[in-house]
């Protein structure tokens, strides 16, 4: 059971129980109670999977050559997580806490009771398969050329659960409601996975001159590659389409008080559905496109590795990568102005029609094939061998990341990753390309291990003390992570993540919020007056200005003219450190003490999840940036969210 005390009590009747000490003007009459299992519970996976894999090898001359399967049949259950059990959601009225009206069963103020019907489980089992051959040519002793081939299919698991497609716009009767929405259908399979890969690799041999000088004998090497790849469809997407329509059907019955009724609904717990709904299409699905495929990533790189001495290796090179038709979700039923809806009959009633592109039907929130990447980098590494104890790793990455989309589902309280800001129908696609949020233009990490070399042998007391010391640590500094600025209102009248306006002229970090009380026409709501209002800014000043609401239902209304993660958080700069101490109590017995220091010097790291299990929630890492709602004082303020801190863990162990 789930109980949510988000209210304050009333300290001379702490229960919230029914009395007139309950009646209280200014009582918070916004809370809720909810009584029952959270909505995405229960759920679980559970996978038995049976695979056979063999590699076979044999030399013909110079030419190795491999070929192998890898088969797997697995057998799933699945539970979606939907809300099957149903939830009882008493709500705070005039005069009475959402606990009391709980207590006394009454529905209050937009209390509601909720169910799901449908089938929670589901078994997403499939048949893996995957062939590959490879031959590699060793043409020299300078030079070796590799060739290979994969095929891969990795099965239609979604097509378990009956109705899992997006099944188009257009389409629906509107004298009798109906069309394929609410029909059986199937994914068609992907079966064209093919995967050639081509690498080479040249280790010059100059016995003497310039050549031999800059290369040597075999100590430098030549390295560069091609291959493409496939990215296997996941769970997600499935149970998602599970628990929506069609295949899943939510009942609620919504409580309302009144002057008259200053409780809402009695007996709320009656109130339960008890039956499903009927199908419509005008209920919102998650569904999945059609004709979806495995996304693919083409990968290349040059790279040179050179010897420098006994102990010391240097690495450069430049790596590059290219994802397409990789999963986006996207809106294919977008809200609209009515000047972009499809006509509808004059018979069809206005409650069976929505303001989209397909009046007939409801949102559709499809996982498509939308998205597509590129990564560019330079690579250097400089490593020395592990040798009188010491060895240590210095890497340096100078990348650029572009996408349009960075991730399938929403992540860190922002929809920003998740969604266009306008339907892919307009260009969204193209509109959202820029930097990746996963862009890092510059990393360099330092590792290292050094064991102390002092009386290893720890044969006395002193050897006990000083003997069997370790440290070991990580040093990374990257700069970082991309972030958008978010109008907050739908200024255009097309459904997406709204951008505002950006001024190149205004106060850096400041924004316009849309007033019509300013004089001005805008307020800074970050400059807060003496009676707590924001104040009139000219527009101008501001950095960011933000659009108000559409105007004109009938048309498209402005687009802000901002890009996608034009924001950037600050620079992390993170050492981690590993003390251990070992005591050799035995030949074959060590008790070991180990000391670890995460954000050694404790420095702020915002926008990055501390390690520390008592830190917030992933969500509450997001930086405020959201022109129109963004609390004062927070808006694109990095220090305004957790930055993670310095975590100790002390572990003994012992070792045998």
């Amino acid at each position: 059971m789930r109980f949510n005390l988000d209210f304050p009590l009333d300290p001379l009747n702490p229960l919230g129980k029914t009395s007139p000490l309950l009646a209280i003007p200014g009582l918070n009459t916004t809370a809720s109670f909810p009584y029952g299992v959270t909505s995405s519970f229960p759920q679980g996976r559970l996978f038995n999977n049976y695979t056979i894999q063999n590699t076979t090898s044999f030399v013909r001359g110079t030419h190795t050559i491999r070929f192998g399967l890898d088969l797997m049949n697995q057998r799933a259950r699945q539970a979606a997580p939907f809300n099957e059990r149903g939830i009882l959601d008493y709500r705070a009225s005039t005069g009475f806490t959402g606990l009391a009206n709980f207590v006394d069963d009454f529905g209050g103020n937009n209390g509601n009771a909720q169910r799901s019907f449908g089938n929670p489980f589901y078994y997403p089992s499939l048949y893996r398969q995957a062939y590959f051959i490879q031959d590699r040519w060793r043409a020299s002793q300078s030079f070796t050329l590799s060739l290979g081939l994969r095929y891969e299919y990795f099965g239609t698991p979604m097509n378990v659960i009956p109705a899992p497609a997006f099944t188009g716009l257009f389409n629906i009767d509107p004298v009798t409601l109906t069309g394929p929405f609410g029909k059986p259908n199937q994914i068609n399979d992907d079966k064209n996975n093919f995967s050639p890969s081509i690498g080479i690799a040249y280790a010059p041999n100059f016995e003497s001159g310039i050549l031999h000088w800059l290369f040597g004998e075999r100590k430098t090497s030549f390295r560069s590659g091609y291959g493409i790849g496939y990215d296997s469809y996941f769970n997600n997407i499935t149970s998602n389409a599970a628990a929506s329509a069609p295949n899943n059907l939510s009942a609620i019955f919504t409580s309302l008080s009144d002057a008259t009724n200053l409780r809402g609904s009695p007996v709320l717990s009656a109130q339960l559905p008890t039956t499903a709904p009927a199908l419509t299409p005008l209920l919102s699905q998650t569904g999945i496109v059609k004709d979806l495929v495995n996304p693919y990533y083409q990968r290349w790189s040059f790279t040179i590795q050179r010897e420098l001495s006994r102990n010391w290796l240097l690495d450069l090179g430049y790596v590059g990568s290219k994802g397409t038709k990789l999963f986006a979700t996207e809106q294919l039923n977008p809200l609209v102005p009515s000047s972009l809806r499809a006509p509808v009959p004059v018979s069809v009633p206005a409650n069976r029609t929505m303001a989209r592109v397909d009046p007939l039907q409801g949102p559709r929130s499809i996982r498509t094939n939308g998205g597509s990447s590129n990564y560019n980098s330079f690579q250097a590494e400089i490593k020395r061998r592990f040798s009188n104890g010491f060895q240590f790793t210095s890497s340096y990455t100078w990348s650029k990341a572009i996408d349009n989309i960075s991730e399938l589902f929403s992540y860190g309280n922002t929809a920003s990753l998740s969604l266009f800001a306008i339907p892919g129908y307009y260009g969204g696609a193209r509109l959202d390309r820029a930097v990746s949020s996963f862009d890092r233009p510059h990393r360099w990490v330092f590792s290292y291990v050094y064991e102390l070399p002092w009386l290893k042998q720890q044969r006395n007391l002193l050897g006990y003390v000083v003997g069997g010391w370790q440290i070991s640590g990580i040093t990374a500094y990257e700069s970082g992570n991309p972030y958008t600025i978010t109008n907050g209102q739908d200024s255009d009248g097309l459904e997406g993540n709204d951008r505002p306006n950006f001024n190149p002229l205004g106060q850096p970090g400041v924004r316009a919020r849309p007033d019509r009380a300013s004089p001005t026409g805008y307020v800074n709501p970050d400059l807060i007056d003496a009676s707590g209002n924001a104040t009139p800014i000219n527009p101008q000043d501001a950095q960011f200005i933000g659009l108000p609401a559409n105007p004109d239902p009938t048309k498209v209304g402005p687009i802000g003219n901002l890009g996608r993660n034009t924001e950037r958080a600050a620079a992390l700069k993170n050492w981690d450190l590993n003390v251990i101490k070992r005591f050799r109590i035995t030949e074959g017995l060590t008790l070991q003490f180990r000391g670890e220091f995460f954000n050694l010097f404790n420095t702020p790291q915002y926008g990055t999840v501390s390690v520390s299990p008592f830190s917030p929630s992933q969500t509450a890492q997001s930086i405020p940036a959201n022109v129109n709602s963004s609390q004062p004082g927070v808006f694109a303020n990095a220090s305004s969210v957790d930055g993670g801190g310095r975590v100790i863990r002390w572990q003994l162990r012992l070792e045998f």
